[in-house]
């Protein structure tokens, strides 16, 4: 019983074997006998020269230069490796006998409708889920509760908050989905002398503020005096225009110190009588009016 089982094994595999190594064929009428014949076809990477006859199996000639057949097949003549990568694209498979030049959206684009398509940045608030790759744009979700993205990408995923207590600090502005939590040493009720140094509680006096103006409107107004410039045309949501002048002030402060940084915002507090954030930062951290 087992001789006969492995007997019965070895002639599938035989069959199979013997199957799979046959040529597939075609029917082909000799024009000069009109006899029907059975021909090989050619495999791929060749053309058919000539077709078989009584006496004589298909004769198949390889393919040219830039030319290709990809499957078994009869046809007198190759196929030119018509596809030609664009700016937008790499060629990740060369033109060879069997195959045509294969093409997909280089880094940074994915394919979309027949075209490449700059990958989506994920808005502010928002991070990269799964980064975009030649097939798929870009992946966002919103960031959860506890982490954040402040910057617009492709590539970035939501951060988590630090942790101020961990770092022995006290928690000056709370974070939320738009920007980190920021941290101080400096405590009005602590008194800076006790070692958080006047400069920390400058610093820590431009992250409060930025976070204090409420209004879009404001914001802008704030920023155009500050920066003597004229605000963008973008629209944006009162989250990221705070954001983007907290980092303004980060600039001031590498620019200028911080000390001096803080007595240029409070001028320009003053000038837009905004005397109630200046008692909320005198009471916060004692930096002087």
């Amino acid at each position: 019983m087992q001789n006969l089982c492995q007997w019965m094994i070895w002639s599938i595999l035989l069959w199979s074997t013997l199957t799979h190594a046959s040529p597939p064929t075609f029917e082909w009428k000799d024009p000069n006998t009109h006899e029907k014949l059975l021909c090989e076809k050619c495999p791929p990477g060749m053309s058919m020269a000539k077709p078989c006859t009584r006496d004589m199996g298909t004769k198949c000639k390889p393919c040219a230069n830039e030319h290709y057949t990809q499957y078994w097949n009869y046809v007198d003549r190759c196929l030119y490796c018509n596809i030609h990568c664009n700016i937008l694209e790499v060629e990740v498979g060369s033109c060879n006998r069997t195959h045509n030049r294969v093409c997909e959206c280089k880094p940074g684009y994915h394919a979309e409708s027949l075209f490449c398509i700059k990958h989506s940045k994920c808005p502010a608030g928002s991070g990269v889920v799964k980064p975009g790759n030649a097939q798929e744009d870009t992946q966002c979700r919103v960031c959860p509760q506890g982490t954040f993205s402040s910057n617009h990408s492709s590539t970035k995923p939501c951060q988590p908050h630090q942790n101020c207590s961990a770092q022995g600090l006290w928690v000056n502005v709370p974070g939320t989905r738009f920007h980190d939590t920021y941290c101080t040493s400096c405590r009005a009720d602590k008194g800076w002398e006790e070692g958080s140094g006047i400069g920390n509680c400058h610093e820590a006096a431009l992250d409060f503020v930025a976070f204090q103006l409420k209004s879009p409107r404001r914001l802008r107004r704030f920023y155009r005096k500050l920066t003597q410039t004229l605000p963008g045309t973008e629209k944006k949501s009162i989250e990221e225009l705070q954001v983007d002048l907290h980092s303004y002030l980060l600039q001031l402060k590498n620019l200028h110190g911080k000390e001096r940084a803080w007595d240029m915002v409070q001028v320009v507090l003053a000038k837009m009588k905004l005397e109630h954030i200046l008692k909320n930062v005198q009471r916060s951290f004692s930096v002087g009016l």
